[in-house]
């Protein structure tokens, strides 16, 4: 019975755990409790005392409010926490204004509760929360965030009441920007979060560093390493004073991780460097992932696979650049492109990047891929970062459709066919890009095509080169039977054309054309119309030509020519065509024009000698000159003219009729003038049926246009109805001003059609001068008919100096008087003194007549 009690406690083993448990929680209740109470009683003499000591060991001014400052214990747990919110700290250097050097959410000191016991602060942990710092490095070193005092400059910094014994330092959720004018280096990163462990206390011990950094950037010499890029660190450092060696290291860039080891030698800023890396479990997808941003989603629509191998060194020191070497290669890799499914495969290449004092530079040796079964190999090497210079040397057969489907290209809607290419390039980039063909570039390409197709976005079009070989040597390019199809015009063209495959690429570079332009069939509207507009003219700011033409047929609107030669010229919009002979409207014409397009209107000067030209082609090829009073279907002939014009259309090809300004020496054979409004007023006179078609042997003038008005000189038109002799004025908006001379003769005999009429019989003058004089003014749909008292005195004047030469040469015959005048009587024609009627000199004087109040020219006729 006595073992009873033995055997209840062995069969309640649980009882011992229990009562350790209340114990535990018990012992933890009331240390927490101590802890409280402590930092009750304690608060405002731990707050004076750390202030204080903080205040003397500080070289910057710390901006706090009181309100923001508070010693913890549940938060920090187990250890206690001078805690400082919303905390500014100014620059520490030496300066009128300061900037600010941080703006930090909270910074926490932590350290032993037992440390309130002893009035002995050991501060362990430093915690800095939501920060914001920028770090700064003049131009002679020296920083703007030594805000800690060195023993030599406080006598106070030794304390028994306060002692930083730091065994860990953390950051999160902060910002760091830094910026050494001296070494011309800039970084700048977000630290998600990192912790750094170790005595830092002692001159010798471990450092374990780990955390995380987002958006991290270097830029050292205005060279980038790399932007944007997310990084972890796994570090242990062995620290001896100011010297660090790598115990182990593992450094994740993106995807690419690193394994490190070296040393390196850090007091106030980083003063020497020897680190060695290589990377570990690489693709080429991880390598890709090192492009820009803004690739980045360009970027996500390839998907890579294959190995890649990198391995290296960087070194450092003050006052020296800094020293990177790596070699890098891909085995075996292949990128498809999603979206299409092409894919570049059977990737090989070995890669080198190196930077020194003397020399920098990237080269690509061993190329190889195969584009859906398109062979491609080459080198590449670029040398100076600060003044790049390029070696390029490649070669392959590509399916362009391939390429485009593997590798879109933004300006282009479609492009097909096959380029085979060998190339060489040697160059500074600067050059390449702005002096193509100049002595500092070398350019060697013998390239192919054959059957390609192009279409430009937003261009109905398209292109098709059915065949060409392109060869550049020493800046010298040339072009071999480019035949060229676009909408029905064919083109063959041989010369010179630098910049031919970046035009091809990129519809905005230049493309210039030196050389020869053969052509069966030439349509305008291919080539000068923007797309979709028929319209609508858009000369091409980047297309510069310079041709020698042979065209066998050209069409532009309505006109036609032939058996075109001369020279073409285009450039800065501006077209200039030089000694150009055609066939046209069954006649020859020579031009020489300039045309400028630069300015959203197209504006033209032209001279030109036209042969034997159809005057109803004329107008109709030339869309009546823009009016309607005198069209193609109401006259006939054949014209030579010699033309001088200048006009401006806009871009829809309408003409602006104040710009037009022209003279035409004017010469009509065969003509025919059918319906003519004008004339049909003088029907009183002549037979309506003469008028609606008249015919004339010929017809001589030289005509004017200015300020939208025709100036018609005094003209001659000898005809089947009715010989006229006028001048006068014709204006766009069709009101006229003839001034027009009738031989009485000539009226008398078509009224009288073979018959008296109510004038009776009517004796011709003996030199038929006699004359009526008729002005037509006023619109076309209303014509005035009125006596032209001006025309009477313009003959009246005519015909006195014409009897004053007659009466000289009389006087001269007869008694060798005026001897010395040159005047010489003017001859008569025979044949045509049948149309002239001469004024009767009377023997007897007349009084002359008082002249009537009331203006002749208002008579009406």
């Amino acid at each position: 019975m006595e073992e009873q009690p033995n055997k209840l406690v062995k069969k309640n083993p649980f009882i011992r755990l229990l009562k350790l448990i209340v114990w535990l929680a018990t012992a933890f209740v009331l240390f927490c409790l101590i802890g409280i109470t402590l930092v009750f009683i304690y608060e405002d003499k731990v707050k004076s005392l750390l202030i204080t000591e903080l205040n003397k060991n500080l070289k910057s001014e710390i901006k706090v409010q009181p309100e923001n400052i508070d010693l913890t214990f549940i938060s920090s747990f187990p250890k206690c926490a001078l805690l400082f919110k919303d905390v500014v700290v100014m620059e520490s250097w030496n300066k009128k204004n300061r900037d600010t050097l941080a703006q930090i959410g909270s910074i926490g000191l932590r350290f032993s509760l037992k440390d309130l016991f002893y009035k002995k602060y050991n501060i362990s942990e430093i915690q800095i929360m939501h920060a914001e710092i920028n770090l700064k490095t003049d131009g002679k070193g020296t920083h703007n965030f030594e805000i800690w005092k060195s023993n030599a400059e406080n006598n106070n910094s030794v304390n028994d009441s306060l002692n930083f014994k730091l065994e860990k330092i953390s950051i999160q959720n902060s910002s760091i920007n830094y910026r050494n004018k001296k070494e011309l280096l800039m970084s700048e990163f977000v630290i998600h979060e990192i912790h750094f462990k170790g005595n830092f206390h002692e001159e010798e011990f471990e450092l374990q560093t780990q955390g995380e950094l987002q958006k991290a950037s270097l830029q050292k010499d205005k060279l980038s390493y790399f932007q944007n890029k997310n990084i972890k660190l796994e570090i242990n450092l062995e620290v001896k004073k100011n010297e660090y060696q790598f115990k182990s290291a593992l450094v994740q860039l993106n995807q690419m991780i690193f394994d490190l080891n070296g040393d390196f030698k850090y007091s106030d800023s980083l003063e020497s460097l020897d680190l060695r890396y290589q990377a570990k479990n690489l693709d080429v997808s991880a390598i890709l992932s090192l492009l820009p941003e803004k690739y980045k989603q360009r970027i996500n629509e390839y998907k890579s696979d294959g190995e890649f191998y990198a391995g290296g060194k960087i070194k450092y020191a003050t006052n020296e650049p800094l020293m990177m070497q790596s070699d890098f290669g891909v085995k075996n890799s292949s990128i498809l492109y999603k979206p299409t499914g092409v894919s570049l495969t059977n990737i090989q290449l070995q890669g080198t990047f190196f930077m020194d004092k003397t020399k920098s530079g990237l080269t690509l040796k061993n190329i190889h891929a195969l584009l859906e079964g398109d062979k491609i190999q080459g080198e590449f090497a670029l040398n100076d970062f600060n003044n790049p210079h390029l070696n390029l040397k490649a070669d392959g057969e590509l399916n362009l459709n391939k390429l485009m489907k593997f590798w879109p290209i933004d300006t282009l809607e479609k492009l097909e066919g096959k380029l085979n290419f060998k190339a060489s390039v040697s160059g500074k980039l600067e050059n390449l890009k702005e002096k193509t063909l100049s002595e500092n570039v070398n350019i060697n390409i013998d390239a192919g095509l054959n059957q390609i197709l192009i279409q430009f976005k937003n261009d109905q079009k398209e292109s098709k080169i059915e065949s060409c070989r392109v060869v550049l040597i020493e800046r010298s390019a040339t072009v071999e039977n480019l035949v060229l199809k676009r909408g029905g015009s064919d083109l063959t063209i041989n010369g010179k054309i630098p910049g031919l495959f970046n035009f091809i690429l990129n519809s905005k570079q230049n493309l210039n054309i030196i050389g020869e332009l053969k052509s069966n069939n030439f349509h305008a509207e291919d080539f000068i119309y923007s797309s979709g507009q028929s319209s609508e003219i858009n000369i091409p700011e980047n297309l510069n030509l310079k041709l020698n033409v042979l065209v066998n047929e050209l069409q532009f609107k309505e006109f036609k020519a032939q058996n075109i030669s001369g020279e073409f010229e285009l450039k800065n919009q501006k077209i200039m065509i030089s000694d150009m002979n055609f066939e046209t409207m069954d006649g020859k014409a020579e031009i020489d024009a300039l045309a400028d397009g630069s300015n959203q209107n197209l504006s033209v000067n032209m001279q030109a000698n036209l042969q034997n030209i159809n005057i109803q082609k004329l107008f109709s090829q030339l869309n009546n000159f823009g009016q309607a009073t005198l069209t193609d279907k109401q006259v006939k002939g054949f014209a030579n003219a010699q033309i001088h014009c200048s006009a401006k259309w806009d871009n829809h090809l309408n003409v602006d009729l104040n710009s037009i300004r022209s003279t035409v020496t004017l010469n009509i054979n065969q003509g025919e003038l059918n319906d003519f409004k004008p004339l049909e007023g003088l029907s009183k006179y002549v037979d309506v049926e003469d008028l609606k078609r008249i015919k004339f042997s010929t017809l001589s003038s030289t005509i004017s246009i200015q300020n939208k008005i025709i100036y018609i000189p005094q003209t001659t038109v000898k005809n089947t109805a009715l010989n006229i002799e006028l001048n006068g004025t014709h204006d766009f908006d069709n009101n006229i001003n003839y001034h027009i001379r009738l031989l009485i003769s000539e009226l008398l005999s078509k009224k009288r059609k073979g018959s008296d009429d109510e004038f009776g019989p009517v004796e011709n003058d003996p030199e038929n001068r006699r004359s009526a004089f008729i002005q037509m003014s006023g619109n076309i749909d209303d014509i005035h008919y009125k006596y032209d008292k001006q025309g009477l005195k313009q003959k009246i004047k005519e015909d006195i100096q014409l009897e004053k030469q007659n009466l000289k040469q009389i006087l001269k015959e007869e008694f060798g008087l005026f001897k010395n005048d040159t005047l010489k009587p003017k001859e008569k024609n025979k044949a045509d003194q049948k149309f002239e009627l001469e004024q009767p000199n009377n023997k007897k004087k007349e009084k002359p007549l008082e002249p009537k109040k009331k203006d002749d020219d208002d008579d009406d006729f």
